[in-house]
């Protein structure tokens, strides 16, 4: 493996000496703790360069610097930095030296008013005596598209499974086109979450071009959802040389660190309860509980636009608060596990019971329908062509999910 020449880390006491020379250069002499700081550090941990976020008195974030060592200039070190803090807080100010525009307009941000700078960062300004010099500039960061891609869309035995002959078994085997991995997805914006960790994620990530991981949730400890984990290991030892943010329920966590005891120092651990809520890069990420294994949660993501999905990919009926929660939602990603109800409904939905929900309680804008199983099928019936020609009559707010199918959050 060809290891990353660096890796960015929260700043720590120790490295402050060098971090308060680094940004004395820039001005910044009154450095009083490594709050805010992220540095770029190679593996034996020679430093590359920093940046640090501090909250302006109006409530907005801003870059007060980014430096980069001169030797190391060009590695890509400030984009870097300036990538990884807008997964921090993807609405970001700064002011910058009239010079280096280019750079920041590269990297994502756009020339604004000074009005949207908090004051006394404007004050600071313009007490500065090498004003005239300098030629500062106000930036902002532009909003980005933000994609939610599934992963896999089948329950926990692919299609095909290895032992099932079900016509829609079969004709996947004849078409690859037809194929299902285990259910899965990602959230793309400044950096990459994904929600659980199937057991075909690495196919799954290296299709879809994914090499970096930021946050990890998980929906329930069932290896179909968690059996993939594994995979994360070398990437968090050797790539991020670091650790994940694993968030999850306390049960789900529980579970899972017994098949993965030998990974327990790999993760953040955050133990999330019914209803919190989580920031993640822009995202509010709230968990609503399930009807399904203990400690099930599903997902409502939410934009900085206010745009909300939800994904719920292993449940049966929804629970009445969950549903005053989710009346309205822009987009329901929810267990569609049987085409026929077969008595699951204690721990699954059939297809017609999560377009009902999703259309005649929830209002939902579009239904996707994944997590399917069409293997308990009558004979010669192909369900997952069924599901299609059912879905059809919706006028495309019912959505089949297929692996790789991306929306816009």
């Amino acid at each position: 493996m060809i290891a990353p020449e660096y890796h960015i880390r929260d700043c720590v006491e120790a490295d402050m000496d060098l971090i308060r020379y680094l940004f004395s250069v820039e001005g910044f002499s009154d450095l009083q703790s490594p709050e805010g700081i992220r540095v770029a550090v190679t593996p034996d941990n020679t430093m590359y360069g920093a940046c640090r976020l501090e909250q302006g008195s109006d409530g907005s974030w801003n870059v007060r610097p980014i430096v980069v060592f001169d030797v190391v200039q060009g590695k890509g070190v400030g984009r870097a930095l300036l990538k990884d803090a807008l997964r921090l807080h993807p609405d970001l100010r700064l002011v910058a030296r009239g010079a280096i525009e280019p750079f920041y307009l590269s990297c994502g941000f756009e020339r604004c008013g000074w009005d949207a700078i908090a004051p006394e960062y404007r004050a600071e300004c313009d007490a500065c005596p090498d004003k005239a010099s300098c030629g500062p500039l106000p930036f902002r960061s532009l909003p980005i598209e933000r994609s939610f891609t599934f992963l896999g869309t089948s329950s926990g035995c692919g299609v095909p499974a290895f032992f099932c002959h079900c016509p829609a078994c079969e004709a996947a085997r004849k078409d690859p086109s037809k194929r299902r991995g285990c259910t899965g997805v990602a959230l793309r914006g400044h950096g990459t979450t994904v929600i659980d960790a199937s057991p075909d994620i690495r196919h799954q990530l290296n299709r879809e071009g994914i090499d970096v991981i930021d946050d990890f949730f998980l929906t329930h400890a069932h290896y179909d959802h968690m059996g993939g984990l594994g995979e994360f290991e070398y990437f968090i030892r050797l790539y991020l040389m670091g650790t994940m943010p694993f968030h999850a329920s306390d049960h789900a966590i529980a579970e899972t660190l017994k098949e993965y005891a030998y990974m327990d120092d790999c993760f953040v651990l955050d133990v999330m309860e019914a209803y919190d809520v989580r920031e993640v890069d822009g995202l509010s990420i709230q968990a609503l509980p399930l009807k399904h294994a203990p400690g099930t949660f599903g997902y409502l993501i939410t934009t900085p636009e206010g745009r909300r999905t939800f994904y719920a990919p292993d449940t049966s009926d929804l629970k009445p608060e969950v549903i005053d929660i989710l009346k309205g939602v822009d987009n329901l990603v929810m267990d569609s596990t049987f085409w026929e109800n077969h008595g699951t409904a204690r721990s699954h939905h059939d297809v017609r019971q999560t377009v009902h929900e999703g259309i005649d309680i929830l209002d939902a804008g579009h239904v996707y329908l994944t997590h399917l199983a069409p293997h308990m099928c009558e004979p010669g019936v192909n369900e997952i062509d069924e599901i299609y020609a059912y879905a059809a009559q919706f006028d495309g707010r019912v959505i089949v999910a297929e692996d790789g199918m991306q929306f816009t959050l």
